[in-house]
């Protein structure tokens, strides 16, 4: 099930960025978003944009069931497939997929999995963008340090 680690392994790559955007930029905020950092881990990622207010609750509860489904294939020691009774009930469990009005019954549980990851993947680089645009700070004494949501400062 190569499909789900890979689909993860991207939606982690996406709050990463989400979280670059937002820190400062500098050598702590690497090693902390590092492989073995502190912030290194799908959920602790997904825990801290959430707690931030960077991303939704109906995105920060698909995350959780996206690590779910993960952990379930990469614990396993049979190989399984979106026909598995417990990956199929964790897949019909995905909330962002009924934006667009159909739910788990209208499609197969690999259907519903991969719409979910690109329409959350979408809307977490999207989220990473908006950040990016706003106003950064690179260091406690910048006097741009306050952080402007309207409109930037006049110069």
């Amino acid at each position: 099930m190569a499909v789900i680690l890979i689909a993860t392994s991207f939606l982690d790559a996406c709050l990463k960025s989400i979280l670059e955007n937002h820190f400062l930029g500098d050598s702590t905020s690497g090693r902390m978003l590092g492989h073995t950092g502190l912030l290194g881990a799908l959920s602790a990622r997904s825990d801290l944009c959430y707690v931030l207010g960077l991303i939704s609750k109906g995105w920060y509860n698909d995350l959780r069931k996206f690590a779910e489904i993960r952990n379930t294939v990469a614990h396993h020691h049979l190989q399984l497939s979106f026909d598995d009774e417990d990956i199929a009930k964790q897949c019909n469990e995905l909330s962002t997929i009924e934006l667009i009005g159909m739910g788990p019954e209208q499609m197969t549980p690999r259907t519903r999995f991969t719409l979910s990851v690109a329409m959350l993947a979408n809307w977490l680089l999207i989220t990473a963008l908006q950040i990016k645009q706003k106003l950064k700070v690179t260091s406690p004494r910048d006097p741009k340090l306050i952080r402007y949501t309207t409109s930037p400062p006049p110069e």
